[in-house]
């Protein structure tokens, strides 16, 4: 999971697109990038790009150097690939004058990487990431014709046809164009703006998420619909495509977890799907006879569902367990190592409100339970009465191979075990979940990606086996760095 936006024919676009990453920051914190083009000059590119959080990775003298009409910039997350500067986007292939952030995982990644190196003649070492392994058959497809709409229209159709998994592309080209295109079955988002500037011009920009294009002003926010294409040149003349479409499977986690609350994905405000998802569980809790003294949210994703619960059910809403600001998201931290010494320094609880007490702790979902024990251990020690754990996404049981970093059942708390089972294994003394039907209701969509719920997916995942075993790969090959 990343975050992408692109501009132009603006100038200063790279302090544009630098403010887009930062409302983009939550779907990456191991490293960004921007790309510009000076469009004066042909094929003039400027590239900047390091590990860290985006105001850490830019300073004033970068933008001396990212000059030009048209930016491309990436807030990266890990998954495939090694957690390493080398795998940092976006990517440039000055060859051909076509710059590339990607979104996503692409399933068949290993499979058609080895299929590059026989057939294309591209060396083993050259394709380190499935981001690399787009922009290269993006290339091949476009061949020696210039880069315009039709001609992309071509080679995506083409990249469409051997790539399989999840995918949102955003691309800058030498001539200042930039163009965006979603998987043919929709699971990552992009979406489209415009802003009207003082002279009357129209610019367009391309990002992940709403949240990004709203804060730069732009305005009549609209998805980029599943497999379309939309090709924006750089004297503002936008032409777009469907180019296939298989399903309609937007990753029900982009609501649950990564987006924004500011946000909309798919049209849909990502606010009122989080506080449904609390009505919903409120009713469930409601039906079983549960009771409770206070509602108290994990920061920060499950407030907006906490604060439903609490309405719902006429019980106090508080915030008692406080987070650090300053330590990053834990769920995308590249080891378990990581994650549980991240958590030990995230939240702290207000202690004495808690004594005594029965608590609904309510989470945006439950992954591998590292967060759920340390906070009922804190909860416990405070001396709670009883505990009751809500997630709001029902249990995930199955990999991600789409962008969420699972990418096997093993390390997932609820596989293989029933409700009851993971109370015991978490310390409380229930654990409700989200049902899917409520899902769906809460998303007013019964068309998305529940493969991790269900193990039913969109795509074909008969490459999915490799694609875990590489990724467990390159886990143990960070943790025995890191312990050398």
């Amino acid at each position: 999971m990343c975050g992408l936006i692109a501009i132009t024919g603006t100038p200063g676009s790279a302090y544009d697109v630098f403010f887009g990453l930062m409302n983009l920051q939550h779907r990456g914190q191991d490293g960004a990038g921007i790309l510009t083009i000076d469009t004066k000059k042909v094929g003039n590119f400027h590239l900047t790009k390091g590990s860290g959080l985006v105001e850490n990775v830019f300073s004033e003298r970068s933008f001396k150097t990212l000059t030009g009409q048209a930016a491309l910039g990436h807030s990266r997350y890990a998954t495939v690939g090694r957690n390493d500067p080398n795998m940092l986007q976006p990517f440039l292939d000055y060859k051909k004058g076509l710059g590339l952030g990607h979104n996503g995982n692409i399933v068949n990644f290993y499979k058609l990487r080895d299929e590059l190196v026989s057939t294309e003649g591209v060396a083993a070492g050259w394709v380190e990431s499935d981001s690399e392994l787009m922009l290269k058959i993006l290339s091949i497809e476009l061949g020696e014709t210039p880069i315009n709409f039709e001609t992309t229209a071509h080679a995506v159709k083409g990249l469409m046809e051997r790539v399989v998994g999840s995918y949102s592309i955003i691309c800058l080209t030498g001539e200042g164009d930039i163009f965006g295109f979603r998987d043919p079955d929709g699971i990552r988002p992009l979406c489209l703006g415009k802003r009207e500037t003082a002279d009357g011009t129209t610019v367009y920009a391309l990002a992940s998420e709403s949240i990004a294009l709203n804060f730069l002003g732009f305005k009549d926010v609209e998805e980029v619909e599943t497999g379309e294409l939309v090709y924006i040149s750089k004297d503002g003349e936008m032409k777009r495509r469907i180019i296939r479409q298989d399903s309609i499977s937007p990753c029900m986690f982009e609501w649950v977890y990564f987006a924004r609350v500011e946000s909309e994905i798919d049209s849909r405000s990502v606010y009122d799907s989080r506080f449904k998802l609390g009505q919903i569980l409120a009713r469930d809790i409601k039906a079983r006879g549960i009771q409770a003294d206070v509602v108290v949210p994990v920061p920060e994703t499950s407030r907006v569902s906490a604060i439903a619960v609490a309405e719902a059910m006429g019980i106090p809403f508080r915030e008692l367990l406080i987070k650090n600001r300053y330590v990053n998201r834990t769920f995308i931290l590249d080891d378990q190592e990581s994650r549980i010494e991240a958590i030990r320094r995230k939240l702290y609880p207000i202690s004495h409100e808690f004594d005594g007490k029965r608590i609904l702790i309510v989470d945006d979902s439950i992954v591998r339970g590292n967060t759920s024990k340390q906070i009922v251990k804190l909860i416990r020690q405070a001396g709670a009465k009883e505990v009751t754990l809500l997630s709001t996404c029902p249990p995930l049981v199955s990999p991600c191979y789409y962008g969420i970093d699972f990418p096997s059942a093993k390390e997932l708390v609820a596989y293989g075990r029933s409700s009851e089972e993971i109370a015991e294994e978490l310390g409380v003394d229930h654990v409700i979940f989200q049902t899917i039907e409520g899902l769906k209701e809460s998303l007013e969509s019964q068309s998305l990606c529940t493969g991790c719920l269900t193990g039913t997916y969109p795509t074909d995942i008969s490459s999915g086996l490799d694609f875990e075993a590489m990724r467990t790969r390159d886990r143990e090959s960070v943790v025995k760095k890191s312990s050398c």
